[in-house]
């Protein structure tokens, strides 16, 4: 889904622009999961307008915060799909746990389905065998799981729940985790390969609400790029919703009155940054 050049013109009365949020795999990293220099090159040029930049990701604090010193910005993180939010100085503002009796509960449904399991506890990745592609994606920041036995782990302060597989493999596990945990877990797909589980309620569009409210910002003062379905309440939230070229149509036809940027191939979060947000600081 293509989008024609638009007018980059500032419409009248329309709030300027504040605050612009960003997921990372499949959105600000390329599909090598690195950072691309046109792409610091534009974020930098959001700061030097006085536009604030942060990111909201699935992924772990102490991988995105390495991917973050990449960046050269200080800024607030919202990571595991919401369950944590750090400020620019490192501190936590939100740590939201899955209740562990919980977290039993979900390795047990997931037992006997052919996929690879790990969890977020505070600052450790803990996984029950090795993934070596798994680890070539977190290359960048080098953060790196810790092999563990679940059944001999405390499995509390767990932030989140994470599968990987074929998507086949997941579907049938996704339906059997909602049939049983619908009113007591968060659980969507990342991408097409990953479901990942956090506590009720926890998602980017909640974290990021509270963030917003924290600085004074307005969610139509505020830019959000994603590609997921994790992404969706974030999209949804925020006056300009961008929805990426390479996400799939599930994610498209979710975010009402959507924008969209290019693919991460393309380097499409800073195309947008570029031609859409800058040329209305001017």
């Amino acid at each position: 889904m293509k989008n024609q050049k638009p007018n980059t013109s500032k419409p009248h009365g329309a709030p300027r622009i504040k605050l612009v949020v960003s997921d990372l795999d499949g959105t600000l990293l390329n599909p090598d999961h690195k950072v691309t220099s046109r792409t610091v090159s534009a974020v930098r040029q959001l700061l030097e307008h006085g536009v604030q930049f942060m990111i909201a990701s699935g992924r772990h604090y102490q991988d995105v915060y390495l991917i973050a010193q990449r960046l050269g910005v200080e800024m607030e993180l919202i990571t595991s799909n919401g369950a944590r939010v750090h400020d620019r100085h490192g501190h936590i503002l939100i740590e939201n746990h899955i209740p562990r009796e919980l977290v039993e509960q979900v390795l047990a449904v997931s037992e006997g389905f052919e996929i690879h399991r790990n969890l977020y506890q505070q600052d450790l990745w803990l996984v029950e065998e090795p993934h070596e592609e798994l680890l070539a994606i977190h290359d960048q920041s080098g953060f790196e799981y810790r092999l563990t036995e679940f059944a001999e782990t405390d499995l509390s302060l767990i932030d989140k729940i994470y599968f990987t597989a074929d998507h086949e493999i997941l579907v049938p596990l996704e339906k059997a985790l909602k049939a049983r945990f619908k009113e007591q877990l968060s659980i969507t797909f990342t991408s097409p390969e990953y479901l990942e589980i956090m506590n009720y309620g926890v998602s980017k569009g909640q974290a990021l609400q509270t963030v917003l409210d924290r600085k004074g910002i307005l969610p139509e003062e505020t830019v959000a790029f994603g590609d997921g379905m994790n992404d969706k309440e974030m999209l949804q939230l925020v006056g300009h919703g961008v929805v990426m070229d390479n996400a799939t149509d599930a994610v498209k036809q979710a975010v009402g009155n959507a924008e969209f940027a290019e693919a991460n191939s393309e380097d499409g979060v800073a195309r947008y940054i570029e031609e859409r947000i800058l040329p209305t600081l001017i």
